[in-house]
């Protein structure tokens, strides 16, 4: 599809933002759709992030995603946050809507509809590795959506004991935090359900790297849902498989997210299935 004076911009912020498929998949619907748009992604030093931010509005842009690490970064910059954005104060998505930029989150819907698709437990005790951004948005969708307890594991102890007294206002069922170690990763996934590494260890290009090294101790009925979609099969992933495990990449999520970033943004339905099969030809 040519660019031309008409064609509508949307983009991707975050650093790094190389590994990422958004554009792949983005520009790929768009062209699907016949929408004279184009998607582009945008490494933002982090002393450059408020002047990126605001030149959303000045380039024209009808919206961006919001990657690593600066999903709550952007929030002073931000009109208002509506939906899942303003609950767990965590952005993914800005919308540019007549010049007021407004924040949006699609993390938790798109990480729970992959959840239900794969057939993962609805319930019980699930247990983040990180507690930054991302972990914000799913630790208020699984609190809310019916686990019991949701326990959070962070090397920087003040920011996920902050997090859980967020969360723990918010949802019906118990919310603890902890200092991420070997130790404290036993006893937190005791009787536990499901593991969620929102930590980007593992992440290209640093594959051979694992939040967690020894899965010995983990029930064999734990499911494993790893956020990271590059590589598509994490070192995390790889050691629960090895255990027999049930282990869910983050494509599924990431499918789902970028629909509802469209549809946001442009206000259009994705083909669902197209968006599966370009990211499945893609990573073979």
């Amino acid at each position: 599809m040519a660019i031309d004076g008409s064609t509508e911009l949307l983009g991707l912020i975050g650093n790094p933002v190389a590994h990422s498929y958004s554009p792949l998949l983005h520009n790929s619907v768009l062209q699907y759709l016949k929408i004279n748009a184009v998607y582009v992604p945008i490494k933002v030093a982090p002393e450059e992030l408020a002047r990126a931010v605001q030149g959303i509005k000045a380039l024209g842009f009808k919206g961006v995603n919001v990657t690593i690490p600066y999903k709550e970064a952007v929030l002073p910059y931000l009109d208002a946050l509506e939906g899942d954005a303003a609950r767990c104060r965590s952005v993914n998505v800005i919308e540019n809507r007549a010049g007021r930029l407004i924040g949006h989150n699609t993390d938790g819907p798109g990480f729970l509809t992959a959840l239900r698709e794969a057939g993962f437990p609805g319930s019980g005790k699930a247990v983040f590795i990180g507690a930054g951004g991302a972990a914000r948005s799913l630790a208020f969708t699984l609190g809310a959506s019916g686990f019991s307890e949701v326990y959070l594991l962070d090397p920087d102890l003040q920011r996920a004991e902050k997090l859980a007294d967020e969360v723990k206002s918010q949802i019906p069922g118990e919310c603890r935090a902890a200092l991420m170690n070997p130790a404290n990763f036993r006893d937190a996934t005791r009787e536990a359900s499901l593991i969620v590494n929102c930590s980007p260890v593992g992440m290209h290009p640093l594959i051979d790297q694992s939040p967690v090294e020894d899965l010995s101790i983990l029930d064999e009925n734990l499911a494993l849902y790893d956020i990271i979609y590059n590589p598509v099969l994490t070192r995390f992933l790889r050691l629960g498989q090895s255990r027999g495990l049930k282990v869910l990449n983050g494509l599924p999520m990431f499918v789902h997210q970028a629909a509802l970033t469209l549809e946001i943004l442009l206000g259009v339905s994705p083909p669902i299935d197209y968006m599966k099969a370009i990211l499945a030809n893609e990573v073979g």
